[in-house]
């Protein structure tokens, strides 16, 4: 019997797929489009029908359906093999079908309440002209499929009922809340938990969606609107909505982020909205939740650049110090937008579109934008070098790259002018208290964004082939009859890399370990070709490997021509063109 994914890749041809994403044009015997994951004006992007593939010869993607998927989408391979098992009607032997059927049923009642919520809107008034008050488009009400909750207490819950769904199904969504009291008969009383509120759906990486967030709008009758505790009311988490692992905006956001080489992130809703009305569609918002690791993992699938938009004034950075720290620790380079005082991003944008994309534009990074504050609001030399220690050099202490960090350090000794002996001191102490809680901000991080396959966030392209190699010895060795010369990929594996594979694995986690060889055992089980694929996926190892070794030594050349040692650059010089040979030579073997 094949394997799921040969099943699929029966089912799906690689053109079906892609062509469902970008507009793709006869090129010979291939396709060609403009590639999806950055931004360019001739193609480069180029898809083979016949052996299933797609590369892009401007930023080096390429791959197969899954590959395409798990890009496009920001999903890990087994996000990917369920989306395209569900595309090809395809049943995963691994799945759960009763628990699959009953996600698929909460999400037909979360897509029928959107409508509801829409229906609406459509036919108040009064919510409409407040959004439209607010700055935002018909058009743009539309797309984002904004509704209201009617100010009663179950108008909701009564549709839904009227549509044939069960009590306990509705309430698993966290659309309905069960009272505490029971009814004449003992039964169960349940009320709608959005009651009078602006309804924003809040949708996954796929776009469906899985939760709303209701902002305010008009009280309950005899309810008056200062008693309300909270603006804003959110879906609780459920089976499909985990508040660490969604970004509102996130899968309208995700493409433009490769292609802007950035992402913009604001805190609310109507910002979100606002920000993409107005051009900037590479924006998330996180919608009254904390920024977590995984949301990061998120972003940094598409670009490692984000520009926050929060409150700009002090109070503002001090309560969003703890994202800021972790976009850093991340690798990430993290950018604030000086916003006008008073004015979030979404009265920026309604005021003047062009000051909002100027203020993008001419963003900071945290650490200068800090030390600006700073500066600004005290005069005292002794109290601005204590603020600067107390609440700078964290941050560049968080900053993963040394270099980077040396570069801020710098910049805080020549702004404040401390000696540096005494600064470099005083950050060695923090990085060495902070390591520990550091830490504890990082991890643990979610147990399904490692099983879900989403440690490829971590790797860059050579570690995700690195562990495709290491999942299928894995899995092979493993096997009573392996399909695989093991000891032929161990030796072939230490000579490209310089490492023991089996110390390599020995040195993982568990959980990765066992997620890597999942990964494998799905992907290649049963499948003829298994000999061929390593064969593959090894070429590729070695180009990453030797692509590593070529920048190293282009270091060298630099070095060299610096201290005008002519001998040694032209020796270096050699040295490069066989590596660049010898890369040319396995890529041009393998497409087009």
């Amino acid at each position: 019997m094949s394997s799921p994914v040969e099943q699929i890749k029966d089912r799906l041809s690689i053109v079906d797929v892609i062509s469902s994403y970008i507009k793709l044009e006869k090129s010979g015997s291939n396709l060609k489009a403009c590639c999806p994951f950055h931004n360019e004006k001739s193609p480069s992007f180029f898809v083979s029908p016949t052996r299933g593939t797609f590369h892009c010869f401007g930023c080096s993607k390429g791959g197969d359906i899954f590959t395409f998927t798990e890009d496009i989408e920001g999903i890990g391979f087994q996000d990917a093999l369920k989306l395209l098992a569900d595309r090809a009607g395809i049943i995963l032997q691994k799945e759960n079908l009763e628990e699959k059927g009953e996600q698929n049923l909460q999400r037909k009642i979360i897509n029928d309440a959107s409508l509801f919520f829409e229906q609406n809107l459509a036919n108040n008034i009064e919510a409409k002209n407040y959004l439209k008050d607010r700055g935002l488009k018909e058009e743009t009400i539309k797309n984002f499929r904004v509704g209201y909750a009617p100010a009663e207490w179950r108008p909701l819950h009564s549709f839904l009922l009227g549509k044939g769904y069960k009590n306990e199904i509705i309430e698993k969504t966290g659309l309905i809340i069960r009272s505490e009291k029971s009814g004449p008969s003992g039964e169960n009383i349940y009320y709608d938990r959005f009651r009078g509120r602006i309804m924003f759906p809040i949708a996954d990486a796929q776009g469906r969606i899985v939760a709303f967030s209701g902002r305010i709008f008009k009280e309950m009758p005899g309810q008056k609107a200062e008693s309300i505790s909270a603006k804003y009311v959110n879906s609780p988490e459920t089976e499909l909505y985990n508040k660490s692992s969604i970004l509102f905006g996130y899968d309208k956001a995700k493409q433009f982020m490769s292609k802007a080489g950035q992402c913009i992130v604001v805190e609310g809703q109507v910002d979100l909205i606002m920000a993409h009305q107005a051009g900037t569609e590479n924006t998330v918002a996180v919608s009254g939740t904390a920024l977590t690791v995984r949301h990061l993992e998120m972003i940094k699938r598409f670009t490692d650049s984000i520009v926050f938009a929060f409150d700009s004034d002090e109070a503002g950075f001090n309560a969003s110090v703890r994202a800021f720290k972790l976009a850093l620790a991340e690798g990430i380079d993290t950018k604030v937008v000086k916003l006008p005082e008073g004015l979030d991003p979404a009265d920026l944008i309604k005021k003047d579109p062009k000051l909002w994309k100027s203020s993008v534009d001419s963003a900071v990074h945290i650490v200068d934008n800090y030390l600006d504050l700073i500066l600004k609001n005290n005069t005292d030399d002794r109290t601005i070098r204590i603020e600067a220690s107390k609440k700078v050099l964290p941050l560049i202490a968080s900053i993963s790259n040394k270099i980077d960090q040396d570069h801020f350090l710098q910049t805080l000794i020549r702004k404040i002018n401390i000696n540096e002996e005494s600064a470099r001191a005083e950050l060695s102490k923090i990085v060495a208290s902070s390591e520990e809680g550091l830490n504890s901000l990082q991890y643990p991080r979610n147990a399904d964004s490692i099983s879900q396959g989403s440690q490829k966030a971590y790797n860059s392209g050579g570690d995700e082939i690195k562990d495709k190699i290491l999942g299928l010895y894995i899995w092979q060795s493993e096997s009573k009859e392996p399909k695989i010369d093991l000891d032929d990929l161990a030796l072939k594996y230490k000579d490209f890399s310089g490492k023991n594979i089996k110390e390599e694995i020995k040195e993982m986690t568990e959980i990765k370990v066992k997620d890597i060889a999942f990964q494998a055992e799905v992907y290649y089980v049963d499948s003829e070709k298994l000999n061929e694929s390593l064969k593959e996926l090894l070429g590729n190892f070695e180009v990453f490997i030797l692509e590593d070794k070529l920048k190293d030594f282009m270091a060298n050349l630099r070095n060299a021509e610096e201290i005008s040692d002519q001998a040694r650059a032209v020796q270096i010089l050699k040295e490069c063109d066989v590596i660049s040979k010898k890369i040319n030579e396995i890529k041009n073997s393998r497409f087009l």
